[in-house]
């Protein structure tokens, strides 16, 4: 009698192992197509990611093989720019720094409305 149930839990066992397999195998199968539907987008990015850093380095090489002033008769000028350069106002145009701002701005600009 107790050959006979230890069968039958060994057996209840084994089957819900073999089921719990076949249920993770067809996962894994819908996860592969989905990794199969991306394939080419992920060779698009990985090309993307060369293209950048192939660029970034010929940036750097343009940086350091360029000369730093301007070779003139007159005197040597920076290429760039040392202080920043005041910003253009354009007429009704307010700049807006964050959020808050933003906020604050749209308020007082209904009030003004109202009055």
């Amino acid at each position: 009698m107790a050959a006979t149930l230890t069968d039958i839990v060994i057996i209840a066992l084994l089957t819900g192992a073999i089921a719990y397999g076949y249920f993770v195998s067809r996962k894994v199968q819908v996860l592969m197509g989905a990794l199969k539907d991306l394939e080419p987008l992920i060779n698009e990015y990985s090309q993307a990611v060369d293209k950048s850093e192939a660029s970034v380095a010929a940036m750097r090489e343009n940086l350091e093989t360029r000369p730093m002033f301007v070779e003139d008769e007159e005197e040597d000028e920076p290429m760039f720019a040392t202080r920043r350069q005041a910003r253009a106002t354009i007429p009704g145009v307010q700049v807006v720094r964050d959020k808050q701002d933003l906020v604050r701005r749209f308020f007082e600009a209904s009030r003004t409305e109202r009055a």
